[in-house]
């Protein structure tokens, strides 16, 4: 070797192919992580709140707290992925409004 190549790496050494894989992965797992919340956001019975069988109740209540822990998990991936979630759960839940809602403005 030449003094002057003692101290370079090579680009395409064990390092950075280990850089590379690792980034496949963790796209990987980010895109598995969208499906897996539009699936919950798709198959969620919004309303389960007014059910009168506490059956229903638990069973989306649990389903409520599966979405938020798929939430969490892409917060893990940053902000951006934090944001898109939260943006596909606003567009999932309905609003509802009561017809014989008053509201009052002063």
């Amino acid at each position: 070797m030449k003094d002057k190549q003692t101290n370079t790496i090579n680009c395409n050494d064990e390092f950075g192919s280990v850089q590379k894989k690792q980034k496949k992965t963790t796209v990987a797992k980010v895109s598995k992580l969208r499906e897996k919340l539009k699936e919950q956001l798709e198959s969620h019975d919004w309303f389960y709140e007014f059910s009168d069988d506490n059956r229903y109740y638990e069973a989306g209540q649990k389903e409520f707290l599966d979405i938020w822990k798929t939430i969490e998990e892409m917060k893990e991936f940053g902000e951006n992925e934090f944001d898109l979630a939260i943006q596909m759960f606003k567009l999932h839940k309905p609003i509802v409004e009561t017809p014989n809602e008053t509201r009052i403005t002063n």
